[in-house]
């Protein structure tokens, strides 16, 4: 960035600070709704404590200091406070200096937005179960001894720079355009240490994920899914309470677990809980807001653009060109990725397409200067599909590593490191057969790899050991935002319904505790203007039984009006005794309230005939 004009070098650098915001929407937007105010604050949190760090030592250590310890880290003095990019020109202070095209102020700004993109990627592994305040303390020790001795490293003149020890006895530079070890795979492989060091997550919620609960076939007693007639309180805690019981007993009995599908209707969860069917532990998350998704993914690829100009150094045309073939790579990506998603589950999904772009970006950071056209698509491609295919299979290794940090992330960077080797003009593999270039890259993955995840495996441990990372499992489990943030992304203050078979949100009223259910046929009525009257939970063909605390309220509220109770000889017959005791009991009530209406209607006709004598 030395030949660079100095508003352009600005603008990138406002552009890439654009990704942060992105990267906080499309993390959050996949997150739960509990999550969302927690995801968006660890984003800036990374803005303030990196910006601090950066303005102190962090900007001496990466680029402006002289080689220490054999070319890993600069002179943490040299630039303190950026003394060695400021001036004063009449009292005014100014990053420009009158002897050279662009000062150091406006690359060291560049920079640090590129550090807090780098920062912000690792938020992804660490959704709705850490600390606050324990992250910001993390990201402190990690731009200083992770992100700013491999910045030094790669592009601040140390070890694997065009004139460090690596590139000198391999005999050719180690190539890498904007970042795809440095931001992609440092962030990638520190997340998956802190994963490996603090846990997944303590549960599977309920409402986005799929319920990994072994014969679940009724949420309360054991024998069907929620079918009630009922006062809105007692329906909410009998309900909180069973989904949380059903949770509990999911944990202690994580073998041999049967999924079941969020949108399931309850004859399919009947089904799956009979069949006592195996299924392997496929807990890839729903989002909760899909169009947060969407609306990341494009700030992320607004302000790649500009990461992909402020890389270019000035270079006539460079820019142009790594623009374009960025471009064509994140498409080709997404294509590809909903292309493999479409054959293996049938479906083109947002989210999807969402993740090929990310997948596409992080492969192009490393090679978008030096591929053809050819070439970065058919990088794309082979991004898409790969990372497509390691996202599916992430679960069955049992990697807990959050919205695929590890894949669309770390997997994709490596391979559009490996790519400059084999793809680029003049030196790849493919394009001109020197393996030289392949080697080189070779060994800045291996280098970023090792270095990042070993110091950041201490760091993450050495938190856990003297502060703990986690918050508890109940606050986990409730929402990191109430527990951390003391807010919640949205209000969650009455019950809300959608179609059949869908996931309906339920909130205590006294501990604004969201919970989920899964209904069927579901029809809901609300007046807020009056929280003690009882809405209607009316079902057709279910599999399960009224509870004992169901019939009280049902004998309890109902005035035995015929017609209010049309549903109730809609049971099925499945040999369960408690069904037909059930539907006994609704018969008898049925037949009842026909007397009744029959002895008003013979008074009547009776009274009727006497005042006509």
């Amino acid at each position: 960035m030395t030949t660079m004009d100095p508003q352009w070098a600005l603008l990138a650098g406002a552009l890439v600070f654009i990704i942060t915001p992105g990267i906080a929407l499309f993390y959050g937007g996949r997150e739960r709704a509990t999550s969302m105010v927690n995801m968006m604050m660890l984003s800036a949190g990374a803005i303030a404590v990196t910006t601090l760090v950066w303005t102190l030592w962090g900007w001496s250590l990466a680029f402006a200091g002289k080689d220490m310890v054999g070319g890993i880290v600069g002179d943490p003095l040299s630039g303190l406070l950026f003394r060695d990019s400021m001036v004063a020109d009449h009292g005014v202070f100014t990053s420009m200096d009158a002897n050279s095209g662009l000062a150091g102020g406006i690359p060291a700004a560049f920079r640090l937005a590129c550090a807090v993109v780098a920062v912000a990627l690792i938020t992804g592994a660490l959704a709705g179960r850490v600390r606050y305040a324990i992250w910001l303390i993390f990201v402190a020790v990690w731009v200083t001894l992770v992100f700013a001795p491999l910045a030094h490293m790669v592009c601040g003149g140390g070890l694997l720079s065009p004139n460090g020890a690596i590139s000198q006895a391999l005999g050719i530079q180690v190539h890498d355009f904007a970042g795809g070890s440095l931001l992609h795979i440092a962030a990638a492989v520190s997340a998956f240490a802190i994963v490996m060091i603090i846990g997944g997550h303590a549960h599977f919620p309920l409402g986005r994920l799929v319920l990994h609960i072994k014969n679940v076939a009724h949420v309360g007693t054991g024998a069907g899914l929620v079918s009630a007639k009922t006062n809105s309180r007692n329906a909410k805690s009998r309900l909180s309470r069973a989904l949380w019981a059903d949770v509990a007993k999911a944990q202690d009995n994580s073998d041999a677990e049967s999924v079941v599908s969020p949108v399931a209707t309850v004859a399919e969860v009947a089904e799956s809980s009979s069949a006592q069917t195996s299924v392997e532990n496929d807990a890839v998350r729903q989002p909760h807001n899909v169009p947060f998704v969407m609306l990341g993914i494009f700030l992320i690829w607004f302000g790649w653009l500009g990461l992909m100009i402020g890389s270019s150094a000035g270079v006539p045309g460079v820019a142009g060109y790594a623009w374009i073939s960025s471009t064509i790579t994140a498409s080709a990506s997404m294509l590809a990725w909903g292309v493999t998603e479409r054959l293996r589950s049938g479906c083109f999904s947002a989210v999807g397409a969402a993740s090929g772009v990310m997948a596409g970006l992080s492969a192009s950071a490393a090679a978008a200067d030096v591929i053809a056209p050819l070439w970065a698509l058919v990088l794309g491609i082979l991004v898409g599909v790969i990372t497509s295919l390691v996202t599916h299979s992430r679960t069955f290794m049992r990697y807990d590593g959050a919205l695929h940090v590890m894949s669309v992330n770390g997997v994709a960077a490596l391979i559009g490191v490996l790519a400059v080797g084999f793809f680029a003009d003049g030196s790849g593999l493919l394009a001109v057969g020197d393996w030289h270039q392949l080697v080189a890259q070779l060994c800045l993955i291996g280098i970023t790899v090792l270095y990042s995840g070993a110091v950041t495996a201490v760091v993450a441990f050495a938190l856990e050991k003297l502060f703990g990372w986690r918050i508890s499992e109940d606050k986990e489990r409730n929402g990191v935002d109430l527990a951390d943030q003391g807010e919640r992304a949205y209000d969650f203050s009455t019950i809300a319904q959608s179609h059949e078979g869908a996931v309906v949100a339920l909130t205590d009223d006294d501990s604004s505790k969201t919970q989920m259910a899964v209904l069927t046929s579901v029809d809901i009525t609300m007046d807020d203007s009056a929280p003690d009257s009882a809405p209607e939970f009316e079902e057709s063909d279910t599999t399960g039984a009224d509870t004992a605390e169901d019939e009280e309220c049902d004998v309890e509220n109902n005035h035995a009006e015929a017609d209010n109770d049309d549903s109730d000889d809609e049971k099925s017959d499945n040999g369960d005794s408690d069904i037909k005791e059930e539907s006994a009991v609704a018969a008898d009530k049925k037949v009842a309230g026909e007397d009744e209406a029959k002895q008003a209607k013979k008074k009547s006709h009776k009274s009727r005939n006497n005042a006509t004598n």
